[in-house]
């Protein structure tokens, strides 16, 4: 029955990649999968499905109102394009923090847009291998408060950046005071030391529209905000530069739905329902000042819908 049921995923996961390559091609030219490309896609479907299921789930047992989370209701054309573009970048939707599949209601098409969503992993990857010198390596640390921290930029007492780091505490290192990355090449003199400080983290975290993820996961929150950063002082390649890479970056400027976006259609699709599970957004707790990349990237975290699943996909 295992065996049935895996051979029958696989047969699914395949017609997914074929309708991806079908959908793009129609709207954006051609697009050609080799075998790893093959099997990223199907990863990508595998990750789908089980988020859709997974947030319908929720939606049954708290009795939403709102449009089920399943594949006929998905705007299948942005997702075509949206997955050739991460699976050309290496992203592999079943590595941790590579791709969040996000839904978002689309009012106009009457279905969700995913929003498959890059995890500082996955950022990591993929401006690491468009770099001009691709580093050997890039450690990130948070630096708690019985950590000592000593960083060393190159100049009299060094060559190249560096640092000295102690965990004193491993079992109760405190709060978090700051990070840091440390970018190595082969070459140790090019070597960088970037150094962000807890003000800085929650500058972010105050630019965003909500609080709860940050509050929830300030770990987490506080490495994506330490990679963005990091990772920005990589030169980029422009041999290397495509068209993958550029749609991915602005996907990361441009938020896909606002929160208020997001009040709105709860208020719509649960007109009839007893309760709206959602908190009004206040007029002053809306952004006026565009943000920049890195709190563009920290809010749209911020914003994660509840999970939801499918009844098999009809490709």
């Amino acid at each position: 029955m295992t065996q049935k049921k895996e051979l029958q995923k696989s047969t699914v996961s395949s017609s997914f990649t074929d309708m991806v390559i079908k959908e793009f091609t129609s709207t954006s030219g051609m697009v050609e999968f080799d075998n790893y490309k093959k099997k990223l896609c199907q990863h990508m479907f595998i990750k789908i499905d089980a988020q859709l299921k997974d947030l319908e789930a929720k939606r049954l047992q708290s009795d939403n109102q709102v449009t089920p989370y399943e594949w006929n209701n998905i705007n299948m054309e942005k997702l075509a394009i949206d997955t050739v573009h991460r699976v050309d970048l290496g992203l592999d939707a079943l590595i941790p923090n590579h791709i969040s599949p996000i839904p978002y209601y689309n009012k106009k098409k009457g279905k969700y847009d995913l929003d498959l969503r890059v995890g500082y992993e996955g950022k990591n990857l993929y401006r690491r291998k468009m770099a001009i010198d691709v580093p050997l390596n890039i450690i990130y640390e948070l630096v708690y408060s019985t950590d000592i921290f000593k960083p060393i930029k190159a100049g009299v007492q060094s060559e190249y950046d560096c640092y000295e780091f102690q965990i004193t505490s491993p079992f109760d290192r405190g709060d978090i005071v700051g990070g840091f990355g440390y970018i190595v090449f082969s070459d140790n003199k090019k070597n960088i030391l970037v150094i962000v400080t807890e003000k800085e983290f929650i500058k972010s975290k105050n630019a965003a529209q909500s609080k709860i993820f940050w509050n929830d996961h300030p770990e987490k929150m506080r490495m994506k905000t330490l990679v963005h950063r990091t990772t920005e002082h990589l030169k980029l390649d422009p041999e290397k530069i495509n068209a993958s890479f550029m749609h991915v970056e602005n996907d990361s400027y441009n938020e896909p739905v606002s929160v208020e976006a997001e009040v709105e259609r709860e208020i719509e699709e649960n007109a009839n329902a007893k309760i709206i599970d959602i908190e009004p957004v206040r007029e002053e707790n809306k952004i006026q000042q565009p943000l920049s990349e890195e709190e563009e990237l920290i809010q749209r975290d911020l914003e994660e819908l509840k999970q939801q699943e499918l009844n098999g996909p009809d490709f």
